[in-house]
């Protein structure tokens, strides 16, 4: 299995709740510029999941439309939710699948940290639009290898 695991891009804090934070340009020109800069790389993504926030599927449909998939929304990938349960989430899928998770800080920092060194405590320090990319035979904690990681700059 081949893990993309994507923080969303910049966000504005002008919004009536955290959920509703949409993109800033920047967050839009900086995911765009990731997507043309990797596109290659990104081109056999099979599924994109998405948080349900804002900004976070906004980020996912940058990527959707370059790879000519659906966004799928997934309630378990919001900030604060538990890398074990997207864990969980990927044991349905195909191993031979490539994912292109979409999510936010600290979920998706504790998520490489839990892939790769099997615990959440080193978690990855991502920058928006940031993509790390894990392959793993099996995605369970520990099991991951870190193969690449993606700057929006």
């Amino acid at each position: 299995m081949k893990l993309l695991i994507a923080r969303h891009g910049q966000a504005s804090f002008n919004a009536n709740s955290d959920s509703e934070r949409p993109l800033t340009q920047t967050g839009i020109e900086q995911t765009k510029r990731l997507v043309n800069n990797y596109l290659a790389d990104l081109a056999d993504v099979d599924a994109v999941w998405s948080s349900d926030l804002k900004r976070a599927k906004q980020t996912a449909s940058i990527y959707a439309q370059q790879l000519s998939l659906e966004v799928q929304e997934k309630n378990f990938l919001t900030p604060d939710d538990e890398p074990e349960m997207v864990l969980k989430n990927l044991h349905s899928q195909d191993a031979n699948s490539t994912l292109l998770i979409v999510s936010h800080q600290p979920l998706v920092g504790e998520l490489v940290s839990l892939l790769c060194d099997g615990n959440v405590y080193n978690a990855h320090p991502y920058t928006t639009s940031e993509v790390v990319v894990i392959e793993c035979d099996i995605a369970e904690a520990g099991l991951g290898t870190k193969v690449a990681n993606y700057l929006p700059y």
